[in-house]
């Protein structure tokens, strides 16, 4: 198989490879913990960071579960406030209800949980963020033309380094020019004078 023929089946195999790493990354959480059975319960307040300096709201996911430890029924309650102690989502039910969590956005910003039980009931409570799902498309866009970038230029190297091989060989290759000219003896300087016997002005041989 020849390279081009190569080419054109790596670079969408790549191209998938890198997505699929981004899909994988965007789509891990991270969590917070509030609250948990192994200890009292408490108002907890965190601070979520943005991605890049930027303020875009995170996909998230409060996982609530309440339990009984001396009583089988009561009332509870959670909330969470905003920096400015706005609230931003609330929950109120049975101890035994279904689903007492939470899921959508919130911003970067400070955030304080509020959780109201009656006595004898604990709660573990956890905060799922998502910070690069929030650019998820940004990332498969951005990933996408790295990659188409990459292949040009490498393309574009590949190319001038063949031409500039190919011209360097032609050029070693080519025999060198002859010299019209050459000097057939050289030595010491005795030995470039012209022969008395064939100086053309030397004496008639009669006259000598």
């Amino acid at each position: 198989m020849d390279r081009k023929k190569l080419n054109i089946i790596l670079w969408p195999v790549a191209l998938l490879l890198l997505n699929s790493l981004w899909f994988a990354i965007s789509d891990n959480a991270a969590p917070h913990e509030i609250n948990d059975f192994d200890h009292a319960i408490e108002d907890r307040t965190i601070t979520l960071a943005g991605i890049f300096g930027q303020n875009k709201p995170m996909p998230s996911v409060f996982e609530v579960e309440f339990r009984g430890l001396s009583v089988e029924e009561g009332q509870v309650e959670w909330k969470i406030f905003d920096a400015q102690d706005e609230l931003v989502a609330q929950w109120a039910g049975e101890l035994n209800d279904e689903n007492p969590g939470w899921e959508g956005d919130l911003a970067p910003g400070t955030y304080r949980f509020q959780t109201t039980v009656d006595q004898g009931i604990i709660t573990e409570q956890t905060l799922l963020i998502q910070p690069f799902a929030a650019y998820g498309i940004e990332g498969h866009i951005t990933l996408s033309l790295l990659l188409v970038v990459v292949a040009v230029g490498e393309t574009f190297a590949r190319k001038k380094g063949s031409e500039y091989i190919a011209k360097k060989n032609i050029g070693s290759s080519a025999s060198p020019a002859k010299v019209p000219f050459s000097r057939v003896k050289s030595g010491m300087p005795e030995d470039d004078l012209v022969n008395s016997d064939d100086d053309p002005w030397r004496t008639p041989k009669g006259l000598q």
